[in-house]
């Protein structure tokens, strides 16, 4: 039943859909002749409507000529799909057949071809596997005359770079030696100048030293003079050397007399003043101090 319902849902919806329709219209023509109760006041004029029976006869049977035609037609209609659906499937089955005979002969026709093409491929094979092996003893002979001559030109052009690097291994021995030379040449020339700009140095350094000395010679030997008080009766040419130690900052650590002038009044006179004197007058630079650190003075009154 649900089979039959699935393969002719169009009719069997239109048929519901009829039967639907139907019993809608008995409905209403039932209720539009059903008789009315009708409420009377004193007074009215009562009228009434009879129901015709024939006419409601009609009516049922005209529906029921029409239901059974709806129903011949859906008969009929799926009678023609049923035959409609009989034709294709017997057609689908001469179809499927024929194309089944078709391929069939395809095939055949394919084996045969694929035969003749598997002849044919052989015999071409064969002639191909003549063919290069003719080729192969061909490019094997071509291979040993190739190698035979890259053997003969790799020979000559190595002899070729060895020449050449023998060559250029003279060259820059030649040149390193030419370079050593010209390198010792230029050492000994820098060396000379540098000698030279060291003696002009050491000579500028000393010749500035030797001034700056006898500058705080000067200077010594004047405050030396300055703190000085000539001892009575002595003479007026008197001189003496003293030995002077010193601190950096000038101040003396001690003065003893180095040669005596003859007289020791003076020469006491001389070690007094210097020890008065202190703190000295002494050179910032620590070289040129080193030359004042341990002095010693000729003192010689009215000379400075």
């Amino acid at each position: 039943m649900f089979e039959w319902i699935k393969e002719n849902s169009i009719a069997f919806s239109i048929a519901v859909i009829l039967h639907l329709l139907f019993i809608g219209a008995l409905l209403f023509n039932w209720e539009f002749d059903k008789p009315r109760q009708i409420v009377l006041k004193q007074g009215d004029i009562i009228q009434t409507t009879a129901v015709d029976a024939n006419s409601f006869n009609s009516k049922i049977a005209e529906i029921e000529q029409q239901k059974k035609a709806q129903q011949q037609r859906k008969a009929t209609a799926e009678r023609k799909a049923r035959e409609a659906k009989e034709k294709k499937r017997q057609e689908e089955k001469r179809k499927k057949a024929a194309k089944k005979q078709a391929a069939q002969k395809r095939k055949e026709q394919a084996a045969r071809k694929k035969e003749l093409q598997r002849k044919a491929a052989q015999l071409e094979e064969k002639k191909k596997q003549e063919k290069k092996r003719k080729e192969q003893k061909l490019k094997e002979e071509q291979r040993k005359q190739a190698e035979k001559k890259a053997a003969e030109q790799k020979r000559i052009k190595e002899a070729r770079q060895k020449a050449e690097q023998e060559k250029r291994q003279a060259e820059e021995k030649k040149r390193r030696i030419a370079e050593q030379k010209r390198q010792a040449e230029a050492d000994k020339k820098r060396q000379a100048e540098l000698k030279r700009q060291q003696q002009r140095e050491q000579a500028e350094r000393e010749r500035r030293s030797k001034g700056i000395v006898n500058k705080y010679v000067g200077l010594i030997a004047q405050k030396i003079e300055r703190n000085w008080r000539r001892p009575p009766d002595t003479a007026h040419n008197l001189q003496c050397k003293i030995d002077i130690v010193l601190r950096s900052n000038g101040q003396v650590i001690s003065a003893k007399i180095a040669e005596s002038s003859g007289n020791a009044s003076f020469d006491h006179s001389v070690e007094t003043a210097v020890l008065r004197a202190s703190p000295l007058p002494v050179p910032a630079d620590s070289v040129i101090f080193k030359q004042f650190k341990e002095m010693r003075l000729r003192f010689e009154p009215g000379s400075y």
